[in-house]
């Protein structure tokens, strides 16, 4: 069988390229508030309020924090073993290649730079005077992964069948129904596992060879 060439990738970040699943309950957890974190958990689980809610919250227990410090703490989070691999092979293959997460830039941006990468869609933290002021601004609502993907796919005149997603949630179902070929790393969803093309855990050592195999890195 052949596979057309993938010409975008567009990649969840937290649990899957980066090892903790949250960078939210990561931070909390290094700072010491996970405590004062847990009810907005709770919360938001329940329904009781919004995700753009629940990210006001968590940023606000961060007020006062020095961005070179979370950056700090957020460098010592690793990647999945295999995701710099898996970077380096689809951009070395001329594929665009965006980070999509309801995480933040804080986080995100890092590994933009590191990789080259073209697009990301993240949520923003408030810096004011190299400080986090205890705002956050949502860009990535309920479906937004979705609409970023969409528009990317028609902006570079891209198919589904000549992208890739790789996700490890529920949340990222979205991005499946964009994709063609689709890649769950350790999945904390059984309903994105049983769509994926390909499942990746614990690690994503195996992911370059299979996608070349099948030709999708041209």
């Amino acid at each position: 069988m052949s596979f057309a060439s993938l010409r975008l990738a567009v990649l969840d970040v937290d649990g899957t390229l980066k090892l903790a699943e949250s960078p939210y309950q990561y931070l909390h957890n290094r700072l010491g508030v996970a405590h004062l974190a847990a009810p907005n958990r709770e919360l938001a689980r329940a329904g009781r309020i919004s995700y753009g809610e629940w990210l006001t919250r968590d940023a606000a227990l961060w007020a006062g924090q020095p961005v070179a410090h979370m950056r700090g703490l957020l460098a010592e989070n690793p990647y999945v073993p295999g995701a710099p691999e898996v970077l380096r092979a689809i951009k070395a293959a001329g594929v665009k290649v965006a980070l999509v997460s309801a995480g933040f830039t804080l986080n995100t941006d890092p590994i933009m730079a590191e990789f080259g990468l073209d697009y990301c869609l993240a949520n923003e933290l408030i810096v004011v005077g190299g400080v986090l002021d205890g705002r956050a601004v949502n860009y990535v609502p309920e479906g937004g992964k979705a609409v970023f993907t969409r528009d990317l796919m028609a902006d570079l005149g891209v198919g589904p069948e000549e992208t890739l997603a790789a996700g490890d949630l529920d949340g990222d179902l979205e991005l499946f129904e964009c994709a063609g070929v689709r890649l769950a790393v350790n999945p904390r969803s059984e309903r994105l596992r049983a769509l994926a093309d390909a499942v990746f855990e614990p690690d994503l050592l195996g992911a370059v060879d299979w996608l070349r195999t099948r030709g999708y890195l041209g």
